[in-house]
């Protein structure tokens, strides 16, 4: 058996202990890379088959190709979706006010911007994460170096 063929059983494995039905996911292995396909309910279940799939051992990146079903009743436009992540953003203390922009399309959420710590870009895409109506986020924030204090690098 190949070093891919074991890995991609792996992958399969650790797709086993989460709410997944791995029934529905496909895994391909090329050389220590991960692609994951096929649909799953929700946003968070192909954000959790992402997080396990890099937690595998051996595996080397991993491209998330699953889809989030969405479903057209109560799926809130984009205008609807933008609006509540602006204010999660507000409202999460753990990112800086007015530093993160937001646009929406198709449910997709791009955030741009500039923070001073990479805590806070994490913080900033967790704020949004979970808000109904995501399909998916990308992080485009920029993380500028945090300033030196004198003696920092001494102990």
């Amino acid at each position: 058996m190949t070093a891919d063929r074991i890995l991609q059983e792996r992958v399969l494995a650790a797709l086993e202990f989460d709410p997944l039905d791995p029934a529905v996911i496909g895994v391909a292995v090329t050389h220590g890379i991960v692609a994951l396909h096929g649909t799953v309910p929700s946003t968070q279940l192909r954000l959790a088959a992402e997080r396990l799939a890099q937690g595998v051992p051996g595996v080397r990146a991993v491209a998330n190709d699953l889809q989030a079903a969405q479903t057209t009743t109560n799926q809130p436009d984009d205008q609807v979706i933008a609006e509540a992540a602006a204010n999660a953003l507000t409202w999460y203390r753990a990112v800086p006010r007015d530093t993160v922009q937001v646009t929406v399309r198709d449910g997709w959420v791009t955030l741009t911007g500039t923070v001073s710590r990479i805590s806070e870009r994490g913080a900033a895409e967790r704020a949004i994460s979970r808000l109904r109506g995501v399909r998916g986020i990308s992080n485009a924030i920029t993380v500028s170096a945090e300033p030196e204090t004198p003696g920092s690098w001494q102990r």
